[in-house]
């Protein structure tokens, strides 16, 4: 130990550490360039940050406004639903949204995109299209669906067993 750390050039406990941490970093990056593709319609959330609203905005003009519009609000003869008002077909909010861009609706045509897009990018699309409501383009078609004022709650916590029911003895 003397020899190798004290005389020779041995790194220091310092350097040690701190190449130990360069390493970490270069791990956690890693990972988290790939945790960022772990979305799916049960973590999404919706993204605010600009340059994500505005990847989501360029994903949406390149794939979705032949049948939604370049506003978003289709048209009244379009094919796709309005998405700037608060009726959704599929349902509101970023969970919903994101579960239809992965999964389509093949009923009403819309293709499944979870082959051609990354969960980011549905997240960012998904993010994108949240981000329109109330925007009430000129032109756009109708309402649709059923009205979607607001994200539902989170799941509630599982109730608490009735302990009068729990005790209770079966009657023979």
């Amino acid at each position: 130990y003397l020899i190798y750390y004290h005389i020779s050039d041995g790194p220091s406990q310092l350097q040690e550490y701190e190449t130990e941490m360069a390493q970490a970093a270069e791990q956690k990056a890693a990972f988290l360039a790939t945790s960022a593709n772990n979305v799916d319609e049960n973590s999404v959330t919706y993204l605010t940050d600009a340059s994500a609203i505005a990847n989501g905005q360029a994903t949406f003009s390149s794939l979705c406004i032949a049948c939604h519009g370049p506003t978003g609000g289709s048209s009244p003869n379009g094919v796709g639903p309005n998405l700037t008002d608060e009726y959704w077909i599929n349902g509101g909010g970023i969970k919903n949204i994101f579960k239809t861009i992965k999964y389509g609706v093949p009923t009403k045509g819309m293709i499944a995109w979870e082959s051609q897009l990354t969960p980011l990018q549905m997240q960012e699309v998904s993010s994108y299209i949240w981000s329109l409501q109330g925007t009430d383009p000129e032109g756009a078609k109708e309402p649709q669906g059923e009205k979607w004022t607001e994200e539902p709650a989170a799941e509630a916590a599982p109730a608490e067993p009735d302990s009068t029911a729990a005790n209770a003895q079966p009657a023979e």
